[in-house]
């Protein structure tokens, strides 16, 4: 039987209170201790592909659960590890990083901003200049050169948004990442903060600022377990689903 790994906190002591916490379809949450770390899992058998919703927030409220009481590396959903020396050897193997990472992350939390924007207001996929039977190379160049500055200035445009938003919360993050994605012709950027707990007020606050009187949508999220500012390599083991569970969470 796999495990599959919720999160990593820091060494053993004031785990009681866990001993009634549940994951994905009801298992309860186990916990392994090594090196200084502990490992928080169930077991359970290894699942391809994305999971339906409910097991993503129940997977969620674990390490909800685990964020509200300690500083959590919280893993990529998927990380399954083949018996307890498996997850011993992975305490004993990242030890130093996964340290590291804990006190980075130690009394913070993620806060998220979405804004959508429609697809050819993003610098992406700005459609091609139409060409008829009529129209002489000198034409067709100049429209050429007009679909590319069109592309520059949405491309700026998007670039603008964002860095309003990321200069704007400068003084009360720590970290912030950014992504892009596009559905159904509408394009969204999604920005994340590693944010101290005090801040968080402040946080809502200048969102709150930036977005009066603005035409763009943008929706505040969180506070989250930093689920953004955990590297890849910390969560390796298996496939990052994190942004379906961010989905999940904001419905």
């Amino acid at each position: 039987m796999a495990y599959l790994l919720y999160g990593i906190i820091s060494g053993s002591a004031g785990l009681e209170w866990h001993e009634a916490l549940t994951g994905m379809k009801n298992r309860p949450v186990q916990f392994v201790a090594a090196h200084g770390l502990c490992a928080a899992l169930s077991e359970l058998e290894v699942e391809v592909g994305a999971p339906p919703v409910a097991d993503l927030l129940a997977y969620a409220r674990a390490v909800e659960a685990l964020h509200q009481h300690q500083t959590v590396i919280p893993m990529r959903y998927g990380c399954y590890l083949n018996g307890i020396p498996a997850v011993q050897d992975l305490l004993r193997e990242k030890q130093r990083q996964y340290g590291a990472l804990l006190a980075e992350l130690e009394g913070r939390v993620e806060m998220g901003v979405r804004i959508s924007l429609p697809e050819n207001g993003s610098g992406e996929n700005v459609p091609d200049p139409p060409v008829d039977a009529t129209c002489d190379g000198r034409s067709y160049l100049t429209l050429r050169k007009a679909h590319y500055r069109t592309q520059e200035a949405v491309t700026r445009d998007r670039q603008a948004c964002s860095d309003r938003y990321v200069q704007a919360f400068a003084g009360v993050s720590a970290r912030q990442r950014t992504e892009t994605a596009v559905k159904n012709g509408v394009l969204t950027l999604s920005l994340y903060f590693l944010v101290a707990g005090e801040n968080v007020s402040r946080f809502r606050e200048i969102f709150g600022e930036l977005t009066t009187g603005r035409t763009d949508t943008a929706t505040l999220t969180g506070p989250w377990p930093p689920y953004n500012f955990v590297t890849a390599d910390s969560g390796k083991f298996g496939e990052s689903l994190s942004s379906h569970l961010h989905s999940a969470l904001s419905l």
